[in-house]
């Protein structure tokens, strides 16, 4: 309609429902990304397991979670010459691993990585099952 005019958002500024989707997507997965990289931070200074849960987490897209190990091999080792590559568990499931720019070149040693990665990661499990059942017969709470 002529004479009518729309309120114009101050320089620079848009309301959030106003963004583009692709915009509002990237703001989600920065906002993602940097609770990633303070968690696992957290972990490493406090001396624990570098791995994180991150199953509700609905922005925790593939490529955060190949950004996050990337910014903290980055401040973990003070080089960038790392490369993210798939590190799926026994299972299947999805994952990854930060290794060098020559291990990621070698199929032969890479598989060699995963096959132990798979061997650890199916240990780990067997001993997690054996202590929740050993706490359950205890009466412990065995929620972590």
């Amino acid at each position: 309609m002529p004479g009518r005019q729309r309120p114009v958002p101050a320089q620079g500024k848009q309301p959030a429902h106003s963004r583009p989707p692709k915009d509002r997507n990237r703001a989600a997965g920065n906002e993602t990304l940097h609770q990633a990289v303070h968690e696992m931070v957290h972990l490493i200074a406090d001396g624990r397991e570098g791995f994180l849960e991150t199953g509700d987490r609905e922005n925790f897209t593939d490529t955060i979670q190949k950004e996050s190990l990337t910014v903290m091999a980055i401040v973990t080792t003070g080089r960038m010459d790392h490369q993210v590559v798939d590190m799926p568990g026994p299972d299947g499931s999805p994952g990854y691993a930060v290794v060098t720019q020559e291990l990621a070149n070698d199929p032969e040693e890479l598989a060699k990585l995963r096959e132990k990665f798979h061997d650890w990661a199916t240990e780990r499990e067997a001993i997690d099952t054996e202590l929740d059942g050993i706490a359950r017969a205890s009466g412990t709470d065995t929620d972590h």
